[in-house]
């Protein structure tokens, strides 16, 4: 790999929760990276808020250009853990990461702690395609009063061409997995902007024909998911309603804190961080689930370094782990909890094992 194509990660813990799962998954990062002789370049930045209390903005000047430069390239970066406010509305507009991935493949060693039944979880392995850059929490804002009564509104938007482009990302996802795509929308109660959605999806479809191609309403889709999550391969929807399934698909799991996602821009610059968010009621104190975050390097290793090998191998370290150490979140009965750093520190430990034993196999 010559300098040029030498990956820059940006690593930005946040606040809460996130300096610790951060720092783990950043252990087990660098440890990849070294016994796969990968190359890569790491600074890490403070953001949020312990960088707005120490300078008053909650993504520095230096930082921005930091990222400016780095997001030049489709080899950088951002490893971010997380924030109750900014910086991640700027990150998410200011280099237009518009298609977020969120997987969704429950644990074998956890099946014990999803809601759903045992059986209800084979075969489940979802990627939610969220579009992230507009909709109604990018809308036109609007307060006023009437007859002495406070009213408020917020703008649900969507251009064409910010439609087209998911619609395209979560069909190409779906011809590389098992050829079904779903998108999940509500265009019996906002017809204009999902039936733009509706009318996108016909036109591209055609160019995929090894897709099967299905819509739902997202009333529908959240009783589905739960009902029978095996029937879906790839979702795509709006940025609302992928908040909102996304909650559900951390639920069939198990825990929020075991979900990864990874955001890519237009140019492939991309940013990973774990679905959960700050959990200031945890915080410091050894029980944050790194694994989310362990989870969204793995899509860097595919995505940044383009490396499926590593990337599968830090998969199955990560199902050997759990099968003897779990953070409280997902411990269960007779299962004495883990701290943070131990689970870290079990997944390199399980991710050795896994490359020796491939190793051998060779």
């Amino acid at each position: 790999m010559t300098s040029a194509t030498v990956p820059t990660v940006l690593v930005l813990p946040g606040e809460g929760i996130g300096p610790e799962v951060v720092g783990a998954a950043r252990q087990v990062l660098e440890h990849v990276l070294d016994r796969a002789g990968l190359d890569a370049t790491l600074r890490e930045h403070t953001v949020g808020l312990p960088a707005y209390e120490r300078t008053g903005q909650w993504l520095p000047d230096p930082v921005r250009d930091d990222i400016d430069q780095v997001a030049q390239s489709p080899r950088g970066a951002v490893l971010f853990g997380a924030s109750a406010d900014e910086p991640i509305g700027e990150l998410r507009s200011r280099y237009d990461l518009f298609a977020n991935l969120r997987p969704a493949r429950p644990l074998r060693a956890l099946r014990e702690i999803s809601p759903l039944r045992p059986e209800r979880l084979d075969g489940v392995d979802l990627l939610l395609v969220r579009e992230l850059v507009s909709d109604v929490y990018y809308g036109r804002r609007r307060t006023g009063v009437d007859a002495g009564q406070r009213w408020a509104g917020q703008e649900m938007y969507y251009r064409e061409d910010e439609i087209r482009r998911i619609v395209r990302c979560a069909l190409r996802h779906a011809e590389t997995r098992r050829g079904r795509l779903t998108l999940v929308h509500k265009a019996n109660a906002i017809p204009d902007v999902f039936g733009l959605w509706l009318d996108v999806l016909a036109e591209e479809a055609p160019a995929h024909p090894h897709v099967e191609v299905q819509d739902m309403y997202a009333d529908t889709m959240a009783m589905q998911m739960v009902l029978r999550p095996a029937d879906f391969d790839v979702v795509v929807t709006s940025n609302l309603l992928g908040d909102v399934l996304s909650e559900i698909t951390g639920a069939v799991c198990g825990s929020l804190g075991l979900l990864p996602s990874a955001t890519l821009s237009p140019t492939g610059f991309a940013l990973y961080e774990p679905v959960g968010g700050t959990a200031p009621d945890i915080a410091g104190t050894g029980r944050a689930n790194p694994l989310g975050t362990i989870g969204s390097v793995e899509l860097m290793l595919r995505h940044t370094f383009d490396a499926p090998r590593w990337a599968d191998c830090l998969a199955r370290a990560v199902e050997r782990a759990v099968e003897s150490w779990r953070t409280p979140d997902i411990a269960g009965p007779g299962k004495p909890p883990c701290t943070t750093d131990e689970m870290a520190t079990a997944v390199r430990e399980a991710f050795d094992a896994v490359v020796a034993e491939e190793e051998t196999q060779r």
